[in-house]
C-alpha cells in the first residue's frame, strides 16, 4: 500500500504551502488584524491538511471485492444500479466496495475455471449445482479458502443464522463455504404453462394428477393440439439434457406416491447413492441401480412418443429460457414451497407446479448453492464481512433478489410486486430468492401470503434429516478416477437423461464407468462413511 508515502507527500505539500504563505507577509508588520488573519490562514491550512489525510486514509482503506454469481434465466440489464445501491450501504458500514460480475449460467463453469486458472481476482462466488464450479468439485480441487478462523471475527451473524447447516461445508474442522440459508425442503415438481392448460381445459386435471400416466395424457393433448402442437411437450431442466432423473430422486414408478429418494452424500455427479433413512449403510453406484434404469427407460419412451425437445441434449438454454422463448410446455425440476411464484417470474408467464416427491435434508441439499471465498481472493476478510451482511441485513438481501425499489418492484401490504404496468419481460433486475445469503429476509412476492417467509421457515424447521447429514467425503485420493468418471457421465448422460440415446447406450455407459475404475470411488466413500459412522 502507498498510504504512508502519500500521507508524507501531503504533509510536505501542505507545509510548503504554509511557508510560501508566510513568506508573502512583511516580517516587521505588527498589525494585529494581519496577525489574526495569519493565524486563521494557518488554522485553515492545518484543517485542510487533516481532512485531506483523513479522506485519503478512508479511500485507501476501503476494501475492493469482486462478487460473482449467475442468473436463473436471462441476464438482467440493471445490475450496475443494484451494485451502486449496495455500495451506498457497504462503503459506509463495512468500508467495502463491492463489484458485481454476473455470468450466464451456460458459461458459468467455464468462466469460473478460467478465472481460477489465471489467478484473476475473485473474492466471493456462488457455487453451481453441478459441474466444475460446484462445491464438491471446487473443494476437492482445493480451490476454496478455509474461512473457519474468519467467520467468528467477521461473520458471527452467519454462524448464528445457519446453525448446524455449516456442518455440510465443514471438512476436518475447516469451513470452505456457507450454504445459502433457505427453505431446504426440496421436492420434485412438474412445471407446466398455465395458459396452455387453461386453453385446453386441462388445468384442473393437471392440478390434481397423481401419476405419470396422467401427465402423459396432458403431454399427448399438447402434442396433438392444433394451436400448441409446435411446443415441445417436455424440455430439459438444465444444460446437461436432464429431463427426469433428478439428483436424489427415483421417479421411475408410475404413481407419485411410489417415488423414492436417495442421499448423494455430497456428491453432485449423481454417482453415489444410499438410502437416507439409514436402514442399510451400504453405498451403491446410482447409475447401476434398477431405479435409475427405470427413469432412463421412461425417458426413452417419451422421446419415441415425440414429447421431448429434440435439442434437449445439446441446447445452451435452461428450461426457464426455453419456456420464456415459447419453445416448450413443461419440464421437471427440484424446488421448494413457493415454486410457482419463482418459476412464473423466471419463465415470464404463469406456470402450474405439481409436486411429485419430497427429499429429506441432506448434505447435497446444502451444498447446491453455497457462498465461498476462492483461493484467488485478495480481500478474504472483506468478503466474509459482506457475506455476513447477506445473511443478516434485509436491505442487502432485497437488493440482490428484487433489485431497486421504485424501479424493479414496489411494496404493497408487506409484499414485493412489479411496478404498475411492468412485468417479468421489462423488469431491469430480478433474481431467484434462494441464491443469496438468507432467503427468509427477502420480501415475499405478491402472489404469496404476507406471512410466507414465516410459513417457509416453519417448514424448514420441521424437515427430516438424512441419517448421513453432515458427512462429506475427502476425495483427493481418487481424483484421477473422478475425472475419468465425470468425462464418461458428460459423454453419455445428456443423451440418456433426455431419452435421445438409442437402444444399448445405457449398457455401454455402465461398461465404460466400470472400465475407468468407478468402484474405487465407491469403495473410498464407503471407507470414509464407515469411519464417520463409527465416530
Amino acid at each position: 500500500m502507498r498510504k504512508h508515502y502519500m500521507i508524507c507527500m501531503l504533509l510536505v505539500l501542505t507545509l510548503g504551502i504554509s511557508l510560501l504563505a508566510g513568506c508573502g507577509k512583511s516580517e516587521g508588520t505588527k498589525n494585529s488584524s494581519n496577525a489574526s488573519s495569519d493565524k486563521a490562514d494557518d488554522a485553515q491550512v492545518e484543517k485542510d491538511m487533516t481532512q485531506a489525510v483523513s479522506d485519503h486514509e478512508d479511500d485507501e482503506d476501503t476494501a475492493e471485492i469482486k462478487v460473482v454469481y449467475m442468473p436463473v434465466g436471462s441476464m438482467p440489464k440493471g445490475v450496475s444500479e443494484v451494485e451502486a445501491a449496495i455500495n451506498e450501504i457497504t462503503e459506509k458500514e463495512i468500508n467495502t466496495h463491492v463489484t458485481i460480475e454476473m455470468i450466464e449460467s451456460g458459461s458459468y463453469d467455464q468462466q469460473i475455471g478460467l478465472m481460477m486458472s489465471s489467478g484473476e481476482k475473485l473474492d466471493l462466488m456462488l457455487t453451481f449445482p453441478v459441474g466444475a464450479s460446484s462445491y464438491s468439485s471446487m473443494v476437492n480441487q482445493k480451490q476454496y479458502k478455509d474461512i473457519s478462523t474468519l467467520l467468528p471475527e467477521y461473520g458471527q451473524g452467519i454462524l448464528d443464522t445457519v446453525g448446524s447447516m455449516i456442518q455440510a461445508t465443514t471438512i476436518d474442522g475447516k469451513v470452505y463455504a456457507v450454504p445459502t440459508y433457505r427453505n431446504l425442503v426440496v421436492s420434485a415438481y412438474i412445471v407446466m404453462r398455465t395458459d396452455v392448460l387453461e386453453d385446453l381445459g386441462l388445468l384442473e386435471k393437471a392440478q390434481n394428477m397423481t401419476s405419470f400416466t396422467e401427465y402423459e395424457e396432458i403431454l399427448e393433448a399438447v402434442k396433438n393440439s392444433e394451436k400448441w402442437g409446435y411446443l415441445a411437450a417436455i424440455v430439459n431442466s438444465d444444460l446437461d439434457g436432464l429431463c427426469l432423473p433428478l439428483a436424489g430422486f427415483y421417479l421411475g414408478a408410475d404413481k407419485f406416491s411410489d417415488a423414492t429418494t436417495y442421499d448423494q452424500l455430497g456428491d453432485l455427479n449423481k454417482l453415489i447413492a444410499i438410502d437416507p433413512v439409514g436402514t442399510d449403510d451400504k453405498i451403491k453406484m446410482n447409475f447401476a441401480t434398477d431405479e435409475y434404469k427405470a427413469m432412463v427407460d421412461k425417458m426413452r419412451d417419451w422421446y419415441e412418443k415425440g414429447y421431448v425437445y429434440k435439442d434437449a441434449a445439446t441446447t445452451e438454454d435452461p428450461a426457464e429460457v426455453l419456456i420464456k422463448n415459447n419453445v416448450g410446455f413443461s419440464y421437471i425440476i427440484e424446488g421448494e414451497i413457493g415454486i410457482e411464484t419463482l418459476k412464473s417470474a423466471a419463465c415470464g408467464m404463469p406456470v402450474t407446479c405439481v409436486k411429485i416427491a419430497t427429499h429429506p435434508l441432506s448434505t447435497s441439499s446444502c451444498t447446491k448453492f453455497a457462498w465461498a471465498v476462492p483461493n484467488t481472493a485478495t480481500e478474504p476478510e472483506a468478503a466474509v464481512k459482506f457475506m455476513n451482511m447477506m445473511y443478516t441485513d434485509a436491505r442487502i438481501e432485497n437488493l440482490l433478489v428484487w433489485g431497486i425499489e421504485g424501479r424493479d418492484y414496489q411494496v404493497k401490504d408487506g409484499r414485493a410486486c412489479y411496478m404498475d404496468g411492468q412485468d417479468a419481460n421489462n423488469v431491469a433486475y430480478q433474481m431467484a430468492d434462494y441464491m443469496f445469503g438468507n432467503q427468509f429476509l427477502a420480501l415475499p412476492w405478491e402472489s404469496q401470503p404476507a406471512d410466507f417467509r414465516s410459513l417457509a421457515k416453519a417448514e424448514m424447521d420441521g424437515v427430516n434429516e438424512s441419517k448421513y447429514f453432515g458427512f462429506t467425503c475427502e476425495t483427493s485420493s481418487v481424483q484421477n478416477e473422478l475425472t475419468a468418471v465425470a468425462n464418461v457421465i458428460a459423454e453419455y448422460g445428456p443423451s440418456l437423461e433426455s431419452g435421445i440415446a438409442p437402444e444399448g447406450t445405457y449398457e455401454k455407459f455402465i461398461e465404460k464407468l466400470n472400465s475407468v475404475n468407478v468402484q474405487a470411488i465407491i469403495d473410498e466413500y464407503q471407507r470414509q462413511l464407515d469411519a464417520w459412522l463409527a465416530k
